[in-house]
């Protein structure tokens, strides 16, 4: 059931289950583990951006990505087309991993080519 909404769950185990189940009713510590906080140096990021290209489509960026839910039309995932010349992102449902992935990227390049004919 997770941790997300353990209170709202607590409060009905005595009609539940049986009187073997406590709960500790305390406040948390405020004592920190050494498991709460990072141990690693941080790595000295770039400083220097990368170059944009010189012109629209030269270089394009692809991700997948997803999220908790299912969004409305059975939506499970999305694909995610970015330019680095304008930076813009173009987004394209998927709802499965195997033969969406083909036609969303043959409708991107049908459009990305119109885009740069125009």
């Amino acid at each position: 059931m997770g941790f997300r909404h353990i209170d709202t769950v607590k409060q009905h185990f005595h009609d539940l289950y049986q009187d073997s189940i406590k709960f500790d009713t305390l406040p948390p510590d405020a004592i920190l583990d050494s498991g709460d906080l990072a141990t690693l140096q941080k790595t000295p990021h770039n400083t220097t951006p990368v170059p944009r290209p010189e012109s629209f489509g030269d270089v394009m960026h692809i991700d997948i990505f997803f999220g908790p839910e299912v969004a409305i039309g059975n939506i499970y995932y999305g694909l995610s087309f970015t330019d680095r010349f304008s930076r813009m992102n173009y987004l394209y449902p998927l709802q499965n991993l195997t033969s969406d992935i083909k036609k969303q990227i043959e409708a991107f390049l049908l459009i990305l080519d119109f885009l740069l004919v125009v």
